[in-house]
């Protein structure tokens, strides 16, 4: 177990200790049913604190709006845990395992529709990441291929591809992914004939070119 691990199961044991502490020392053991139903309820949100940064490990944003939601749930769990502790002897068992009930189940659909549509926000961010990387990654590509070559032609030819590439829409459909590898393929090999042999080059130049056409195309008709 590492530093890190130690010194943060001591942080995290902090409240637990002094709550119980206090709890004890002033309360005793001898307790209404209301009292410890309310105390299990409280260590169960601050577990949910502790559990909620553990698993939220999305964006800032993301993480400190599920970390919002338990907090606000402890906090709640905090106050009706010293109302029992002081009015426990004149709280309904029915009524306190009620609004218990309500409130943890409200907690948890909040929490769970956040964790989901957090986890939809990542992935369309985490899609949007690959389909933007291909257009970077193949324009670099078609820049560093023009600046390889020393013959006009061929560089113009390559220029004019950088640009159709560039200008190319970020997004992107499986229907398209066949041609995305092509152009990938077909890039490599530009680079390795682009000094060897002119002819190959400019077919290659040609296709990678009919190819981004095809592409877009079929992008546009999809929306």
């Amino acid at each position: 177990m590492t530093k890190k691990n130690i010194l943060t199961i001591i942080l995290n044991s902090i409240f637990v200790v002094a709550f119980n502490v206090f709890f004890f020392v002033y309360g005793g053991t001898s307790h209404t049913t209301s009292i410890w139903i309310c105390y299990g309820f409280l260590h169960f949100s601050y577990l949910m604190v502790l559990l909620t940064s553990a698993i939220e490990t999305k964006e800032y944003i993301s993480k400190l709006t599920t970390y919002s939601i338990s907090l606000t749930y402890f906090l709640i769990e905090l106050i009706l845990a010293i109302v029992a502790f002081y009015y426990g002897a004149s709280l309904k068992i029915k009524i306190v395992i009620s609004v218990q009930t309500i409130l943890t189940a409200l907690y948890l659909i909040i929490l769970v529709s956040n964790l989901l549509a957090n986890d939809a926000t990542a992935s369309k961010q985490a899609r949007h990441n690959i389909e933007n990387d291909f257009i970077k990654t193949i324009s670099a590509k078609a820049k560093y291929i023009e600046s390889i070559t020393e013959k006009p032609k061929i560089k113009s030819a390559i220029s004019n591809l950088y640009y159709a590439i560039h200008s190319s829409p970020i997004k992107s459909l499986s229907e398209v992914s066949v041609y995305e590898e092509k152009i990938t393929n077909l890039l490599d090999e530009l680079e390795e004939s682009i000094n060897q042999n002119e002819e190959k080059a400019n077919e290659l130049i040609l296709e990678i070119d009919r190819l981004i056409n095809k592409r877009n195309f079929t992008l546009k008709s999809k929306r």
